[in-house]
């Protein structure tokens, strides 16, 4: 009897071929250590010639900064030589105009005239000079020979330059229409008298009271240089016959107050509210 055998049949099993391989049999190599070892020459090399690159462009460049300061700081020399300069003629001075003696003045002939002097008493009394002598001679406190003169002495023309007449035009009238003066236009007794007027003359429009309409009206007029009121115009109304009632009240007012301007009545533009108001 033979005894009993089971074959077995033998696989081969591959080899690891490297170390990493080795300690990473049957495990997980996606995971990051596994990649990092296997590719940590690679990386030791790149980083290795990076440094090298960047050490080799420090130097070039401290070398580079070195031998343009060098230039800079170059000393330049220049050669200095006295040269001879040549001798020339120097220009010929021109001679100063000889200067004209002064001409002597010539005596002129004078007359003795003084201020008449009332004294006590004189030992000697000076006659006044003749019109015979004072003519072509020039007036003075004494008496001496000299050249006659007619220029000095000269009578003065008898005829008269006649006066050219000017006329001065007078400057148009100013109609500049001011918005605000140094002095405000104002109504005869302030505010209050103007808006008393008002309440007096205005009469509320019926379609407005049936409408109970209320509210402000405001008109702008020209107060004129006179006082006088024109140029009325509705900036704001209500409607219902009320800024027309506004506008017929204000043409019925007195003459104002006029503004000034320097000094002067000027045109001045002005805005009041006319209320319409129904009793309660």
């Amino acid at each position: 009897m033979k005894p009993y055998t089971q074959e077995v049949q033998a696989t081969a099993l591959p080899i690891p071929s490297t170390l990493d391989d080795i300690i990473f049999e049957n495990r997980n190599k996606a995971y990051g250590a596994y990649e990092l070892r296997t590719h940590y020459t690679t990386n030791i090399n790149r980083a290795l010639l990076i440094g090298i690159g960047f050490f080799g462009l420090m130097l070039l460049t401290n070398f580079l900064f070195a031998r343009q300061k060098e230039n800079s700081e170059r000393i330049v020399s220049v050669d200095l030589t006295a040269q001879k300069i040549p001798d020339e003629p120097l220009p010929e001075l021109e001679k100063p105009k000889e200067v004209e003696p002064p001409k002597p003045i010539e005596q002129v002939k004078t007359v003795a005239f003084l201020i008449p002097e009332v004294v006590e008493e004189t030992d000697k009394e000076v006659a006044p000079p003749s019109p015979d002598e004072m003519e072509n001679s020039i007036i003075s406190d004494k008496t001496q020979d000299g050249i006659e003169t007619d220029e000095i002495a000269a009578t003065p023309p008898t005829e008269v330059k006649s006066v050219e007449k000017t006329i001065v035009e007078l400057p148009e009238e100013d109609n500049t229409t001011f918005i605000t003066v140094e002095v405000q236009p104002s109504f005869m007794g302030g505010n209050s008298e103007m808006y008393k007027f008002l309440g007096k003359n205005l009469k509320y429009p019926s379609a407005a009271q049936r409408a109970n309409i209320q509210g402000k009206v405001f008109l702008s007029f020209i107060v004129e240089k006179d006082g006088s009121i024109t140029d009325i115009e509705t900036m704001k109304g209500i409607g219902f016959g009320c800024d027309e009632e506004a506008m017929r009240v204000v043409k019925l007012m007195p003459k104002w107050i006029a503004g000034k301007q320097n000094g002067r009545n000027v045109r001045v533009k002005f805005t009041i509210p006319v209320f319409f108001r129904l009793d309660d």
